[in-house]
């Protein structure tokens, strides 16, 4: 789909040529120069020698994806989106051969090194279908604090995540890229009625799934408060560098998969979406 700007000299296809040498048995025969070959004969034994390209091709980065399964992100909606969002992302990491350290974080914070896209696809699909490491409420600022031990100058950091966590939350990813000189991408995961009132006039209780609060409240003035708090939030990864995408279900996600996928392809090459 692209290539990124990391290279390596190794024998493969990629967007630069490098160098040429001498075919060997179980290289493909496309990348073959018969122009070469044809003037490589041997005079003293008759015999030409096949040379084949060399390619610049991408490395492998380190990423590390960190996935919110707290108890707010259940919803069956984020779930799909989170689902549909993740594999997206983890398949193509496993095409670029990328290596993946998986963190999930609900009750408590799990995390699996050392995997390729496709064990992690595998490990998340585990979490949710059988309902275990699911649920609580953890925070970002506690998945920062382990990813200071993870992350590694050439990295490049996913969190899927929704906006049930604090402004200065995501302020502390924005300390993190900056301290570490990391990419980061962050895809934010929203269901419909976190976005517009299901109705024009009304009293309204809020229940907090994490901590467990009622708030009881006039509709208008609710939801000026859950703006409030996604606009904050919006501008603080905006304005710390982060690519942001944020996904509004699973139709939403199906919808947006170039943007998705463009936006890990460029946080992957260190550039902005």
């Amino acid at each position: 789909m692209e290539l990124g700007l990391s290279k390596s000299r190794y024998l493969g296809i990629g967007l630069e040529y490098a160098d040429f040498r001498e075919y060997q048995e179980g290289d493909d025969i496309r990348y073959i120069d018969w122009r070469l070959s044809a003037r490589s004969l041997d005079v003293v034994t008759g015999d030409y020698k096949l040379y084949t390209k060399v390619f610049h091709v991408e490395q492998m980065k380190e990423v590390v994806f960190a996935t919110d399964f707290t108890e707010s992100m259940l919803d069956e909606e984020k779930v799909a989106a989170s689902l549909y969002t993740l594999s997206l992302l983890l398949e193509l990491s496993h095409r670029f051969t990328d290596r993946i350290t998986l963190i999930i974080f609900s009750h408590n914070v799990n995390v699996y090194r050392g995997l390729r896209g496709r064990e992690a696809i595998k490990v998340i699909e585990s979490t949710v279908c059988r309902e275990k490491g699911v649920g609580g409420s953890i925070g970002i600022d506690r998945v920062v604090n382990i990813l200071k031990t993870i992350v590694r100058k050439n990295s490049a950091l996913v969190v899927v995540t929704d906006y049930a966590h604090e402004v200065d939350e995501f302020s502390q990813l924005i300390k993190l890229r900056k301290a570490f000189a990391i990419p980061i991408a962050v895809y934010t995961i929203v269901n419909r009625w976190e976005m517009e009132k299901p109705v024009d006039r009304a009293r309204i209780t809020l229940v907090d799934p994490e901590r467990g609060g009622l708030i009881t409240e006039d509709l208008d003035e609710i939801y000026k408060v859950i703006k409030n708090h996604l606009n904050r939030v919006r501008a603080v990864l905006a304005v710390g560098g982060v690519n942001h995408v944020e996904v509004q279900g699973a139709r939403d996600a199906q919808i947006k998969t170039l943007k998705i996928v463009e936006t890990y392809l460029k946080t992957r090459q260190g550039q902005r979406a």
